[in-house]
Order: C-alpha cells, then structure tokens, then sequence
C-alpha cells in the first residue's frame, strides 16, 4: 500500500503541459470552420471547443462580452491584475492536453504534513476537467484521498457539471467519508468555557490532553442541481442528502467531556435532509472573483420521510460581496445568518447549511484560529472581511499560476434563539491566507490563525468563500 502512496505523489508532483500530437489537427480544424462560420450561426447553448490559435478571435457563445477583452492579449500577463474576470478565457486556454479532440485539464497536489493531534498525514488531491466550455469547465471531476497513521480520514470524489443538458443546469455531486479524531466539544452556547488548565499536563487541574475531543465519523452522498432563471443572475436550486454521524468518545470516562455529558445526539444517527433556494449572482468569475455580489437564500429539511434519525430545520441567509481596486487587491466580504429549530443533535450545531456547507465557528471556515467548533447553539451570525493581494500572476511551464495572499479578520457569536438576543460578546480572529491557483480552478489554501484562545493551521482546497 505504501508503494501505491509513494507513486501517486510522484506522479502527481511532475504533472505538466502534455501536448498530444493531436492538438495539431484541432488547431486546423478549429481554423477552418473559423474562417466558413460566424457567430451569429451558433446557438448559444451548443458545444463550442477552444480556438487555441493565439492570434485569432475566439468564437462567441452566450457569455462572450464578459470575455472578450482577455481573449485580445495572451501575452500581456500584467494585465490581467487588472481585469482579472474578463481576461479568464485567455488564461484558461492553457490547458494540458487533448482528448480525443477534446481540450482537457488535469491537476494535483500531494498532502504531506504532520500534526501533534492527527499525526502524519499523506493524501493526495487531483483534478480532471473537461474544458470544452470555458465558463469555467464542461464537467470537473475531483479525487481525494487523505488519512493520517491514526485514524483520520478525508476522501471525497466530486462531480461539478455547470452545464449539464444546456448551461442553464448547474449539477453538482459528492461523497465524502470523514472521520475526524481530534473533533472538539466544549458545551453548548456563546459562553462555553474552554478550560485550559484542563488540556495543560503542567497544570494542578489536569484532566487529559483530549478531555474536550471526541471522534466523528461522517460519510455522507449529496446530489444538488440549479437552474438559471435571467442571464446568470438570479437561480433556483435543490438537493438531497444522505449522511450519518457515528460519535465516539476518546475515553470512556471522566476525562472526557462528552462521556460525562452525554449532550443530546451522542448516540449519533442519521441527518438525511432535502433543501431548497433561491440566488442572486454578478459575480465575474465563480472560482476567485474579483468583482460582483452573491445573494442566497436556503431552506433545509431534515424530515422523517426522509429517514432522517432527527427532524429539523435551517433557514440560512447569506451575502458575499467583492471589490477590486488599485490592480493588485481584491476585498472579500461575506455576513452569514443561520437559524435552527427543531430536534437539534449537539453535533449539527455548528453547520450552515448554505447553497454550500460550511462548519464554524472555529475551524478552516469560519472564525479561522479558534478551536473546531469552539461555539455552537441553534442560532449562529458570523462577518468575515480578507485582502486578497495577488503578488504573481504569470505563466510556468505552459501553465497559469497565481500567487496570493490574504489577510483575514473573522467576527461571530452564537445564541440560544429561544433566549435574549444581544449584540454584545462577540468572537474574533486574525490571521493570512497564502492561496496557490492554478488555472483560475484549481485553488490549495494554507492558512494561519490566532484568536484570544489560541492559534491553527490549515490545509484546505478553494476558497474560504467564493
């Protein structure tokens, strides 16, 4: 097994262009009906493959205008801090190889780090996308194998089809197998005191080191898909879910918060849901914009008839905005508002159930630099605000690369909406953002952060919100 590991970083690591022999004949082809055609021909919604002649006008689809001024200066890199979202389909033009006259993209990262509370960790992440649309990809179908020599895990394979039957149906699914031993519980509520002379051996009051982690084991199966109303602007979208959460302490007595407690959920179970909602859309680019809006609305369900083991409710609220200026910076902007009810297990407390899914606060997502899940209760309001400062833009080895880093600051509270809601005790966190982009999709995150409690690192793919 260890051989298999090793290989697949190799070859992961010496991923590069890889031009077939027969792209020479897309490129004439693609030449030829250039010059027999126009583009008021083509309907909106059919296939139109990459004119990858530098040189030569690309033919226009439905989304052309946002693209035209990229397509006129392939050489002219620095320009593209400026206008980042019209010169995408220049950039992304550079695509590794050709597949049965397919234009095609394939991308990866080895994971290799170590870690006091996981241990070591190996992993992999690859990417394959179909590029035969370029607003971003035809389909994109993602691999992940992550785990650690004592136990955690982090697998996933994902399918994104922005254009699935025409470009108006966005589909999206994913499994994921998650087993998490270091996750943390530190009760109930904004106010949930984290002890730590508890965690510290030095301390008269030790207890244990893992005296507020348990192990969560989550796989779930998510199938959402979209539909575009007006332009790319306003959408329509549902989904469903089928996810289990198996709880188990890391000691079976005292010196573990959650035996002692037994918070409601601890037996674990099923959280099956359905959903639905509404967005709002202007953004330039999906995966890191530089300009526009996002406005979300979402309903989720987690009903009997879906077998669901706990039946409750989400209604999330969410804005993100972004804002370009002076050619190198880019702020984004996300307020975020979730609220539950219902039959409430302690360990879906912490989630957002948002067009995407996001877990805080404390963690990768939200409040970056507190403790995983420092604070959960049934009503959550988070603000997030990050520079993002690209510090290279250019091309190596026939590949687009970005560089960027991001400063953050995190603010967010939780209450128990059947109590008085206050605007007062709010959390915060600082901290960077060093974020690597290759070919405008594929994005790996390492990030630093410190609240008043205590500081983290992490390793994630994408944006923290895009």
């Amino acid at each position: 097994m260890r051989k298999i590991h090793i290989i697949l970083i190799v070859s992961l690591l010496f991923l590069s262009t890889s031009e077939l022999s027969a792209e020479k004949k897309v490129k004439k082809n693609a030449k030829k009906k250039q010059t027999t055609a126009t583009t008021s021909e083509k309907a909106k919604d059919s296939p139109a493959i990459y004119n990858d002649i530098v040189g030569t006008t690309p033919e226009k689809d439905a989304f052309s205008e946002d693209w035209e001024a990229g397509a006129k200066t392939q050489t002219a890199l620095s320009g593209d801090f400026a206008e980042m979202g019209t010169e995408i389909r220049g950039i992304i033009k550079n695509h590794n190889f050709v597949m049965s006259g397919v234009p095609c993209s394939l991308q990866g990262l080895p994971i290799i780090y170590t870690s006091k509370s996981t241990g070591f960790n190996l992993g992999a992440r690859l990417s394959f996308a179909d590029l035969r649309y370029e607003d971003p990809y035809f389909y994109r179908l993602a691999f992940q194998l992550w785990f650690s020599d004592r136990g955690a895990r982090n697998h996933e394979i994902n399918l994104d089809m922005p254009h699935f039957i025409t470009k108006r149906w966005h589909l999206r699914m994913a499994y994921k197998y998650v087993a998490v031993i270091d996750n943390n519980y530190f009760g109930i509520g904004n106010d949930a005191v984290f002890n730590k002379d508890f965690v510290r051996p030095s301390s008269s009051n030790y207890i244990a080191r893992t005296y507020y982690q348990y192990i969560l084991t989550y796989p779930s199966f998510t199938f959402n898909i979209e539909y575009n109303i007006f332009k790319k602007l306003f959408s329509i979208y549902t989904g469903i879910a089928l996810e289990k959460a198996v709880i188990d302490p890391r000691d079976f007595d005292s010196t573990s918060k959650i035996f002692t407690e037994k918070p409601y959920g601890y037996n674990g179970g099923k959280t099956n849901y359905i959903r639905a909602g509404l967005k709002f859309d202007s953004r330039d680019y999906e995966y890191n914009p530089s300009k526009g809006i996002v406005l979300e609305a979402t309903y989720t369900d987690h009903a009997r008839f879906i077998d669901s083991d706990y039946q409750y409710r989400n209604a999330d609220l969410n804005y993100m905005g972004f804002y370009s200026f002076i050619r190198y910076f880019t702020i984004g902007h996300r307020v975020m508002l979730d609220q539950m009810w219902g039959d409430l297990p302690f360990f879906a407390l912490a989630e957002f159930r948002s067009y995407e899914r996001y877990q805080g606060l404390g963690g990768e997502d939200i409040l970056r630099g507190a403790p995983t899940f420092r604070f959960i209760d049934n009503l959550k309001l988070i603000h997030q605000i990050e520079l993002r400062t690209r510090f290279y833009n250019g091309q190596i080895l026939g590949q687009h690369l970005q560089f960027s880093i991001a400063p953050f600051w995190d603010i967010g509270r939780v209450w128990d909406r059947r109590g008085k809601i206050d605007f007062k005790n709010f959390h915060n966190s600082f901290g960077s953002e060093f974020r690597f982009t290759w070919n405008m999709n594929f994005i790996a995150s390492f990030s630093f952060g410190v609240s008043h409690e205590a500081m983290s690192t992490y390793l994630s793919f994408g944006e923290t919100f895009d």
